[in-house]
């Protein structure tokens, strides 16, 4: 997992990948890509977007703005096998006609496993993976199901959050391994965003590695 800050008028030329399932999330300004599959889009805050990069694709990524930084959260996963072909795929936040609508103070699930047909997600990859994300008003909380045989990697994302007694603050990350009992996840700090006053936080839940922990760390 990656926290790019990229400064106006900046960003990462033309690059290869291959074989990994790259999620990327922006936080705030306007990532704007493009890649010889033929995919260009800019995407704003709350927006996610997943490359299978399987055989081999080339994308740039560029902040374009001349005065806003832009910040989002890249997370790169196994894919559960080699030599995919490649695609590219999007949720716009922005876009009204999306499937999900962004709101305050509930958790959105933004991608699972292609195999999965039981959820919908805007987001689907080549691994069982789920990402969730949350913007919370102070005070406000939420709440997420992390069964027994799944651990988690959270990251608060702006603010400072409460899960289940323990403290997390901006930039902070958390292994966390199920129980069985809800994550109970509070905003106990905001800062100013252009969604409002926020704490905000970024969750991948995944496979029980079998180590046995039951706690968050």
């Amino acid at each position: 997992m990656n926290d790019d800050l990229v400064q106006p008028d900046r960003g990462f030329g033309t690059h290869p990948h291959r074989d990994m399932e790259i999620v990327t999330y922006i936080v705030h300004g306007e990532l704007t890509h493009k890649d010889n599959l033929g995919s260009k889009e800019s995407l704003g805050r709350g927006s996610i977007q997943f490359m299978t990069a399987g055989k081999g694709v080339q994308h740039s990524e560029y902040n374009h703005s001349e005065e806003k930084p832009l910040r989002f959260i890249q997370t790169w996963i196994l894919p559960r096998s080699r030599g995919l072909p490649a695609n590219y795929g999007s949720y716009d936040a922005s876009n009204k006609q999306c499937i999900l609508q962004r709101t305050k103070n509930t958790v959105h699930h933004l991608a699972s496993d292609v195999t999965n047909t039981s959820v919908e997600t805007p987001v689907k990859i080549n691994q069982d993976i789920d990402t969730y994300a949350a913007e919370i008003e102070l005070g406000q909380t939420v709440t997420v199901d992390l069964p027994s045989n799944r651990q988690a990697y959270l990251l608060c994302v702006e603010g400072s959050l409460d899960i289940n007694g323990k403290q997390l603050n901006k930039y902070d990350g958390t292994e966390i391994h199920g129980n069985g009992t809800p994550l109970t996840i509070k905003a106990t700090n905001v800062e100013t965003t252009e969604h409002g006053d926020l704490a905000h936080f970024l969750m991948f839940s995944m496979k029980e590695d079998g180590s046995g922990r039951t706690d968050l760390n």
